[in-house]
């Protein structure tokens, strides 16, 4: 029995001592996690025993990117089973974006960098001048894309990826053009004559309200213009009796157009880009409809959608009156952009407008006191709808469309118009 004790006893001596060594034996590795500028790391390591299962997590600040590890690894979060000492740095880099820069018509942009180092691509917060210049015979239009703005040069900061676009367009003169315009006034007489042979000859481009004001005789004549030292177009409207060609009583509207009996060069055909030019003058005190006062129309025909314009620019009585850009994709309009109407009334205005006519459609117009050549008004976009199912082609409207829901708002009125055509490029 004795002998049995002592048995056991040096067993238990035994095993203890045997599991003592053990411990000790144990191999450990130091590991330390570090981090360059622009993020942290979610540990900064220690002391494990090897084989020991570790993930660390690299977090880049809000202005940088997760590059990779010390090791060479772009694994994030990264997990390493320890098997020797470890020191491992995080690498963080400044975002970069690409800049893409496209030019529309003959012109080129330079570029200045204000801040930032230039490279492949621009990092985060740098500012950089994007200078438009056009060719010989060639103007800048606006940018458009990534930005819209008819600033030149214009300044702008990376943030993002950006696409940017100078639309420039030949300046359209007597010696780049070899043509007048469409249609220009020549004087007093035969002005309806004038208007149809140039816009449909043999039929009627005219919408005016004469059938209920007979004895006013012709709502659209033409008299001389100071100012442009120039015969133009005089659109007269009247609260009572004018109407929309006794159609419609709560409206009231006297236009020209192009329609299908027009010739082809002046319809908008998909995938082809129409240039829209004309002048117009709005008399002092001019006042607008709260509902619309149309001055110009986009209108596609054919397909479910005949009835909606596709452009509409427009006047609005309101505080204060404005002029609208109105846009509709099918039946539903939006306003694109409007701004006050004061600085344009009482001055004659030329604008500009230029449609690619197409699911991925670009559109632009720019209006301009014709005297002082101050831009007035303007707006790009260069991923827009310009075309309906089931549409045929695009047809213009001028002249003065306008509602008689609250004829208190309204007076007559005599509009201006000069020099209308239209260019297929």
């Amino acid at each position: 029995m004795k002998k049995l004790r002592y048995l056991l006893l040096f067993c238990i001596l035994s095993l203890s001592c045997e599991k003592e060594d053990t411990t000790a034996n144990t191999t450990q590795y130091n590991v330390v996690f570090s981090a360059t500028e622009g993020g942290t790391v979610n540990t900064t390591g220690g002391r494990y025993d090897a084989g020991t299962s570790i993930t660390v997590t690299a977090q880049p600040n809000l202005e940088y990117r997760f590059t990779n590890w010390s090791n060479g690894s772009t694994t994030n979060p990264l997990t390493i089973i320890l098997d020797r000492n470890l020191n491992l740095q995080a690498n963080f880099t400044k975002k970069t974006f690409p800049l893409t820069l496209i030019t529309n018509g003959e012109g080129r942009i330079e570029t200045e960098i204000v801040s930032s180092d230039k490279n492949t691509d621009y990092t985060i917060g740098s500012i950089l001048r994007l200078t438009a210049i056009a060719e010989e015979d060639w103007g800048f239009n606006a940018w458009s894309g990534s930005i819209s703005s008819t600033t030149n040069p214009i300044e702008i900061s990376v943030n993002a990826a950006q696409t940017i676009f100078a639309n420039f367009e030949e300046v359209q003169t007597s010696q780049t053009t070899g043509v007048s315009p469409l249609l220009a006034a020549d004087g007093p007489g035969g002005t309806y004559d004038l208007i149809t042979l140039k816009l449909a000859p043999g039929y009627n481009p005219i919408e005016t309200p004469d059938c209920n004001h007979e004895a006013f005789g012709d709502h659209i004549d033409e008299i001389y213009d100071e100012t442009l030292g120039t015969n133009v177009f005089r659109f007269h409207i009247h609260v009572s009796p004018d109407n929309d060609r006794c159609i419609k009583f709560d409206r009231q509207r006297n236009e020209i157009k192009t329609y299908d009996q027009s010739p082809e060069n002046l319809l908008g055909r998909e995938n082809e880009t129409v240039t829209y030019t004309w002048k117009f003058k709005l008399a002092e005190g001019f006042q607008s409809s709260p509902k619309f006062t149309h001055l110009h129309q986009l209108k596609s025909v054919g397909g479910d959608y005949n009835s909606m314009p596709m452009y509409t620019l427009t006047t609005r009585k309101s505080t204060p009156d404005r002029l609208e850009l109105r846009y509709a994709e099918v039946d539903q309009q939006i306003t694109l952009k409007q701004t006050d109407l004061a600085p344009l009334i009482n001055r004659w205005i030329s604008v500009r407008e230029t449609v690619l006519y197409g699911n991925n459609g670009n559109y632009i117009i720019e209006l301009v006191d014709t005297a002082t050549e101050e831009v007035l008004f303007t707006y790009a976009n260069d991923n827009i709808i310009n075309w309906r199912e089931g549409g045929e082609f695009v047809r213009p409207k001028w002249g003065i469309y306008r509602s008689l829901i609250y004829t208190e708002d309204l007076r007559d009125e005599a509009l201006l118009f000069a020099d209308f055509n239209i260019i297929e490029q």
